[in-house]
């Protein structure tokens, strides 16, 4: 129980510093994580609606399509064409991508995104009403890994969250065994160590001696042997004296 307790203490000790790292680190890193999300500065083509723009594409690396857009009702409006005139259709967003706040507070939201394109050269269309913005989303994590601020605030926020959560079990686990564990072992009146039942009725809250009982007699109004005996013996040394 001892153990779990000051385990508990070290991780959760643990945590709160590798948190604090991570916050610490992350006011740092924004200049770059700025510097690298924003669409608006790091893209590989803007199309105003109705230009088209040369891409090259790298068969490992993942692209997104991105407009501004006030709900999330926006339509793709974009046609991917490689150089034998096919068209890489993509895939529409998932939870994982998610929505991009500029520097500036604008907000960028993915409207189709490509992971398995071939690589070679394409043609992208804007057939939307508003800008496009298409970014290399692995590239830009690769930058971002390559800042130490930003690698600081990723292990301290993804280690010390765990850990929090690993210490906080560990803390009800051993308070749980305290509760279960019963009070000390208490010496007897007379300074010896408690036997085993004296223990247990101890650990239970037991009275330290049974009340006892009698046991009802079952044959009620019979006369023992000893005492009949008795009584005839006595009569007989009464009349032996009697009679001289």
């Amino acid at each position: 129980m001892a153990d779990v307790t000051l385990w508990a203490k070290r991780l959760s000790g643990a945590s709160l510093l590798l948190m604090l790292i991570g916050v610490v680190s992350y006011y740092n890193a924004m200049p770059a994580m700025f510097d690298e999300l924003d669409p608006s500065q790091r893209h590989l083509l803007e199309l105003e609606p109705g230009e088209s723009g040369e891409i090259n594409l790298d068969q490992f690396h993942e692209y997104a399509a991105l407009r501004v857009s006030e709900d999330d009702s926006q339509a793709a409006e974009l046609r991917l064409i490689d150089a034998m005139g096919s068209e890489e259709s993509g895939s529409g967003p998932t939870v994982l991508d998610l929505e991009r706040p500029g520097e500036d507070g604008t907000l960028y939201v993915p409207v189709r995104v490509f992971r398995s394109a071939q690589t070679g050269e394409y043609t992208l269309h804007n057939d939307g009403n508003t800008t496009l913005w298409f970014v290399d989303d692995i590239s830009a994590q690769k930058a971002l890994f390559g800042n130490g601020w930003f690698v600081m605030m990723f292990f301290g926020c993804c280690l010390g969250l765990p850990l929090g959560v690993v210490a906080l079990i560990l803390f009800l686990a051993g308070r749980g065994q305290r509760k279960k564990s019963g009070g000390p072992v208490v010496m007897s009146k007379e300074g010896r160590l408690p036997t085993t039942d004296e223990l247990y009725r101890q650990y239970r809250g037991l009275p330290e001696v049974e009340e006892e009982h009698p046991i009802a007699d079952p044959f009620p109004g019979q006369t023992e042997i000893g005492e009949e005996s008795q009584h005839t013996e006595s009569e007989r040394d009464w009349q032996g004296w009697d009679e001289g």
